[in-house]
């Protein structure tokens, strides 16, 4: 008895699991994905969130929890100061010519 009522309880959450677990779930956060990375240094809403994935906003905040152990607004941070680390990562050149160093060899 104390079965078929947990089964009864649990089942709307069980239903929903398998739900965000779903193989077209995981190909869609992963196209998401690519998406954010083309766009990090553009605004990104959570409507053009919604609009490109086609979840709502708390169906996106699970599936993100769920393939990617964070939020979706986490991740585009993630994203964005991975971004901006590889940019400052290559080396700089001058404009300039120093010319102390060009008399010198």
């Amino acid at each position: 008895m104390v079965h078929t009522y947990l089964v009864h309880i649990l089942s709307p959450f069980i239903k929903k699991t398998n739900a965000l677990l779903a193989a077209s779930n995981a190909e869609k956060i992963e196209a998401l994905c690519a998406w954010i990375a083309e766009n990090y240094d553009s605004t990104i809403s959570w409507e053009d969130l919604t609009k490109n994935s086609g979840f709502s906003h708390n169906d996106l905040i699970s599936l993100f929890q769920v393939y990617k152990q964070q939020t979706p607004m986490a991740y585009i941070r993630g994203v964005r100061q991975q971004k901006n680390a590889s940019r400052s990562s290559f080396p700089q050149h001058s404009l300039f010519i120093d010319i102390d160093k060009q008399s010198s060899d």
